[in-house]
């Protein structure tokens, strides 16, 4: 499954600046594997942890997805609406993992749902590109 989201994911880094270089396949394994540890701690590693401070799951959840959301005020444009979806988001991932105990389905909701927020690496977009490539002629 993952080959098959790192394919489409680089088919749609095509489609949105109609070119390729390794910066945006760098980009989009840093994301999967960032995906992946932010999924590993906040979905299991957190929520074990305090649980075993005596909070029940559901609470130990609800902690994680705040510090999730938190977390992601840095990286979401320092927009508290977002941190709250991203909270929310928590929330629903950590009852997806709860349903199916799957860390890599969740990891690959997180991946595609990162990467459609964030499709270029910081500082990279293709008006720049287009504006550099007008001042170089």
């Amino acid at each position: 499954m993952a080959w098959l989201i790192f394919a489409a994911l680089n088919a749609y880094a095509w489609r949105l600046d109609r070119g390729w270089d390794i910066s945006k396949i760098v980009w989009i394994i840093y994301l999967g594997a960032l995906s992946f540890w932010e999924e590993w701690v906040f979905r299991l590693a957190l929520p074990e942890l305090f649980e075993s401070w005596g909070a029940s799951l559901w609470l130990a959840i609800l902690i994680s997805a705040v510090l999730f959301g938190g977390a992601h005020y840095f990286t979401l444009r320092w927009k508290w609406q977002w941190c709250v979806g991203a909270a929310l988001g928590g929330v629903m991932l950590s009852r997806q993992m709860e349903v199916h105990n799957d860390l890599l389905l969740i990891t690959a909701f997180h991946w595609v749902a990162t990467y459609l927020n964030t499709p270029r690496p910081p500082g990279s977009s293709a008006r720049e590109k287009a504006a550099e490539t007008e001042t170089l002629v």
